[in-house]
């Protein structure tokens, strides 16, 4: 993954020197375009050049995928086992050094996550691993990708444990930190082993009565990360609402809007790093600022939104960034301490609100800049920003994604052990239907030949009219005589529809102590049976399974004795 993304980033700036003549155009904007010496003005085509060649093969082999994609891999590993096609990472490096080169604003996390992810799981599928090793594995590649892209190998770890996987296991923790630091190693052979964003100097909060400031900034820059991500479902909603065109044409025509938004606003081509350093180093008055939190939130909406592909950690720091150099700008007059600390503070106060990823968002700010002596101040707003985005929101950035379409990473009674199963999922095809003008004694030959202790009742047509029981019967037979039908004796009426869950199936059982609880259509109509046995089978394996599972207790070294001594013995 290491030379993956040092691969990912020369195809980003290769792009964007072939369009604009420079690897960082912000830095030159209004100057003439490449060798060609083109007008600034076809900077409104880059974007559009770029869709063209990127949309086509987005729709063909991923259609539905666009936008960024760290959403995807979550899925993907946690609900699908960690098997991500091959096809997608070709299809999002390409896609993606085409978009951010050709001046989308969005961030290099979500391509190189998908990229690592899906690398690791084509490599884990051809070696035949479970499902179990298939998820950690994506999880390492997604660290290494995040660790080289942006030499931080702690915080790689960190955002595979928390937004990929959801769990922290020792076990795995140890190697996706050993994928993160190679990974790390190998993108060091290439560029020099410097911060993300270098700011040149050592910052440290001077006064202890500068924790009030940042308690507040903190407050500021979180509230700017959630706006943000309001804002790109907002805008998300707005293009789908207008453009009703064909899917692989959406970002083509988008693109155009994009380029003459870049032409007014050049320093917001791309990724944008290079402007955020210099808003951190306090090149801009504060109104400049603020326009540029606005343009780029506004600008990496509508690039993803529009189907191009990126991720949003990059300009959530963005906007983090400039949210706390403002305010650092606004109370300098009563701070004893550094505007740029704000502006860093203020980055991983955004991306926390955004994503509620906590450790990622302290650990990847901190090794980006290096400025390891903010680890407090930064510990106290990303708890800040925690806490307001847990009390303001439902979802994260990342999650609002897959909620909207109707999936979800994790569900309580997913985790029950007959989860989600209908009775549809659950139940059998009826052995035997009895009719109701069977007599009693009809009936109890029957049960017997079925080999069940109760059966459902339909009229003459079809209709369910309830249950009859082996005791039921009994007792009738008794009090009324063998020669009574079954229409003149009180059935059971319990029953159950094909969606109803294993809880209500559960609480019929009980209740009615049927020992097979009808499934019944809207027609009347019996369906099948869902057996209590069966139930009780399902719960036994479940269990069993689990059981199982106990030796995941032991050491790794005790596994792989075990494994070794039931490898010998089979030979």
């Amino acid at each position: 993954m290491g030379l993956v993304s040092v691969a990912f980033h020369y195809l980003i700036d290769g792009w964007s020197y072939l369009m604009t003549g420079f690897s960082d155009y912000p830095a030159h904007s209004g100057d003439a375009h490449g060798f060609l010496g083109l007008s600034p003005v076809f900077i409104i085509a880059v974007p559009v050049i770029s869709a063209l060649l990127y949309s086509p093969v987005v729709e063909h082999f991923t259609p539905g995928s666009r936008g960024h994609a760290v959403p995807e891999v979550m899925f993907f590993v946690r609900r699908k086992g960690g098997r991500i096609p091959g096809r997608n990472a070709l299809v999002k490096l390409f896609a993606a050094s085409l978009t951010l080169g050709g001046g989308g604003n969005a961030g290099r996390e979500g391509p190189i996550v998908m990229i690592g992810a899906a690398i690791s799981s084509w490599v884990g599928t051809r070696l035949g691993l479970s499902k179990q090793r298939l998820m950690f594995l994506c999880a390492c590649g997604a660290a290494a990708g995040i660790a080289a892209t942006f030499n931080a190998p702690l915080a790689g770890a960190c955002f595979a444990v928390e937004l990929i996987l959801g769990v922290l296991s020792a076990e795995y923790f140890a190697f996706i930190v050993f994928s993160s630091v190679s990974a790390s190693l190998v993108a060091q052979q290439f560029f020099p082993n410097q911060a993300s964003i270098p700011l040149g100097q050592s910052l440290d909060l001077f006064s202890h009565s500068d924790y009030i400031l940042v308690t507040i900034g903190a407050v500021v820059a979180a509230l700017a990360g959630i706006a943000f991500s309001k804002l790109l479902y907002l805008v998300w909603d707005g293009i789908n609402l207008l453009y009703h065109g064909k899917d692989w044409f959406r970002p083509v025509v988008c693109s155009l809007l994009l380029g003459i938004f870049l032409y007014f606003f050049p320093l917001l081509y791309g990724t944008g790093e290079s402007v955020q350093l210099r808003v951190l180093s306090g090149d801009f008055p504060v109104w400049m600022v603020l326009a540029l939190l606005g343009g780029r939130a506004l600008g990496a909406s509508f690039t993803i939104s529009m189907g191009g592909a990126g991720g949003v950690f990059g300009p959530t720091l963005f906007v983090g960034a400039c949210a706390g150099a403002a305010f650092g700008q606004v109370v300098q007059p009563w701070s004893a301490s550094s505007t740029a600390i704000y502006g860093v503070v203020g980055m991983g106060a955004a991306f926390a609100a955004a994503s509620r990823a906590p450790l990622t968002a302290v650990f990847i700010i901190i090794e980006m800049t290096r400025q390891y002596s903010l680890i407090l101040p930064m510990m106290l707003a990303v708890g800040i920003a925690t806490g307001i985005s847990l009390f303001m929101t439902r979802s994260t950035i990342y999650t609002q994604k897959l909620h909207r379409r109707g999936d979800r990473l994790s569900d309580p009674v997913s985790d029950t052990l007959l989860g989600r199963s209908t009775a549809s999922d659950l139940m059998h095809e009826p052995p035997q239907l009895l009719s109701q003008e069977l007599t009693l004694a009809q009936a109890e030959r029957a049960l017997e030949n079925s080999g069940e202790t109760s059966l459902a009742v339909v009229d003459s047509q079809g209709e369910f009219q309830g249950s009859v029981s082996a005791l039921l019967l009994g007792h009738e037979i008794d009090k009324r005589g063998e020669d009574t039908p079954l229409r003149d004796i009180s059935l059971t009426a319990a029953f159950c529809t094909p969606t109803e869950l294993p809880s209500q199936i559960l609480k019929e059982l009980v209740e009615s102590s049927l020992s097979n609880l009808p499934v019944v259509g809207r027609s009347q109509e019996v369906l099948g049976y869902v057996r209590g046995r069966d139930l009780i089978v399902k719960l036994y394996r479940q269990q069993t399974r689990a059981l199982n599972q106990r030796e995941l207790g032991d050491s790794l070294g005790c596994r792989i004795r075990k494994r070794w001594r039931n490898h010998r013995h089979h030979r």
